[in-house]
């Protein structure tokens, strides 16, 4: 039987990361084919034209962009896993905060970025073995 590669006790908010982030996908993919549709930068973007609204989905898209870069990136500088998926979230977030204030989404992806974090901080687990 294949087990996980981690804990799930001792490693809990990466895990919760992934289920989260399973869901979002999820939920907006059976909103997007299966129901009325969804338009995910209206959950960011109040704009009031559809210039003001293409600018922000152009900021939506860079962070989105930066999220999978900065991911890819440290993996391939070998960091740890779980660290880089905390400072990718991390920064996702943030961004997204600073561009357009906080939403519980963002505030739950940054709280669990900075858990990350400092899990991988205090356990002296930032690089891979």
């Amino acid at each position: 039987m294949k087990t996980l590669r981690y804990k799930i006790r001792t490693n809990w908010a990466f895990y919760l990361l992934i289920i989260s982030y399973a869901y979002l996908i999820l939920n907006m993919t059976l909103r997007l084919w299966f129901g009325d549709g969804i338009n995910i930068f209206a959950t960011y973007s109040d704009a009031a034209t559809e210039a003001e609204m293409l600018m922000d989905a152009n900021k939506v898209y860079w962070s989105k962009t930066c999220f999978l870069f900065l991911t890819l990136l440290l993996y391939g500088l070998n960091f740890d896993y779980r660290f880089v998926v905390g400072t990718a979230a991390s920064f996702w977030s943030s961004s997204l905060i600073l561009m357009f204030g906080t939403s519980p989404v963002l505030l739950g992806v940054a709280t669990l970025g900075a858990i990350l974090l400092i899990q991988q901080i205090m356990r002296k687990e930032i690089r891979s073995a």
